[in-house]
């Protein structure tokens, strides 16, 4: 097998990724995955020329984390890598508020390098298979089952999640590359850790080769999902009725029943579909508006659609409201509607 560095750099390549004269920010933690992140696009050969970043941020969940960020700060300097930190105002108090916090500061942090210019952070395939199985035991569907992407809005990509933890640690222990370990990523409290140290552990033994199969559910279940996805859109520009003023059909089955005011849809043609499919279309309908409803609403939506009167409405959850107008199901946000 090739060197880590060599298959990254054919990865990168093949991703495009990397632009000549673009810029690229490393979000750092300084453990082992993203320095190893770091090193890679730091002292990689040949081209193209990108004007490298580090960034880091200082969540605050204990003591000596002020330390990491000095640490940080000075082998970015050793490697000539301009060093960018956000310190939180308050420590932090969950692994989402954290998420959200560094993810607003890359992007802050990225949106001042100009056009083209990316986030990249160091999930791995270990990562990968973390959250596949977190969000199967939540239950989650199809979507959900997808993972990490490569690439996640607004320009942010993931280059190492073909990678695997222990071939990244083999490689950084092999170039002596520095890192340091936060002890809160073995603090129980946190799901994450229970996740990666003891259940993805214990069933690793019992069905062995578990991660890398997870790994690979996650791009499965992306592109079924997509091709759902495609489908479901086709069908709902099928049952598409034009909104007041408008004329003719939709454009595309992408454009499907939208306007300004959401989707308007034939209710007769919605109530002869059958349960699973009525089911994933009205669901598909409101994640396209940006919501995403649950069992519960979910249900709620197919019994307006096959037994409330007309007039009747129903508040989805997620912003989303779907109302009976004389044989049209209209889906709709709140906050359009209150405009």
């Amino acid at each position: 097998m090739k060197a880590l560095d060599v298959r990254f750099a054919r990865h990168a390549a093949a991703s495009g990724w990397l632009r000549d004269g673009g810029s690229v920010i490393v979000g750092v933690s300084g453990g082992v995955d993203s320095m190893t992140l770091l090193h890679l696009l730091r002292f990689r050969e040949g081209p193209p020329r990108i004007g490298l970043h580090a960034a880091h941020v200082d969540h605050r969940m204990r003591e000596g984390s002020g330390e990491d960020a000095a640490w940080l700060a000075g082998i970015c300097a050793e490697w000539d890598v301009p060093f960018h930190l956000e310190r939180a105002a308050a420590p932090v108090a969950s692994e989402a508020e954290g998420r959200r916090l560094r993810y607003r500061f890359f992007e802050q942090a990225r949106s001042r390098m100009g056009d083209g210019a990316v986030t990249m952070t160091a999930h791995t395939a270990d990562d990968q298979a973390e959250t596949v199985l977190f969000r199967a035991a939540r239950g989650s569907g199809p979507r959900g089952l997808g993972g990490i992407r490569a690439e996640r809005s607004p320009h942010v990509v993931r280059p190492l999640l073909p990678f695997r933890r222990a071939e990244i640690e083999a490689f950084a222990g092999e170039r002596g590359i520095p890192f340091r370990d936060d002890p809160t990523n073995r603090d129980p409290r946190w799901t994450r850790n229970r996740i990666r140290h003891t259940v993805l552990p214990a069933l690793e033994d019992a069905v062995p080769g578990a991660s890398a199969a997870l790994a690979a559910l996650a791009g499965t279940s992306r592109l079924e999902g997509a091709a759902l996805d495609e489908l479901l859109d086709e069908r709902i520009a099928a049952l598409s009725r034009p909104g007041p003023g408008s004329s003719g059909t939709p454009r595309s089955a992408r454009d499907g029943a939208t306007s300004a005011s959401g989707f308007l849809l034939d209710r007769r043609a919605l109530g002869a579909l059958s349960l699973p499919l009525l089911t994933l279309v009205l669901r598909r309908a409101a994640q396209r508006l940006g919501g995403d409803p649950g069992r519960a609403a979910t249900a709620a939506l197919v019994s307006l659609v096959r037994d409330l009167p007309s007039g009747r409405r129903v508040d989805a959850g997620g912003g989303i409201v779907v109302e009976n107008r004389s044989g049209i199901v209209a889906i709709k946000c709140c906050a359009l509607r209150a405009r």
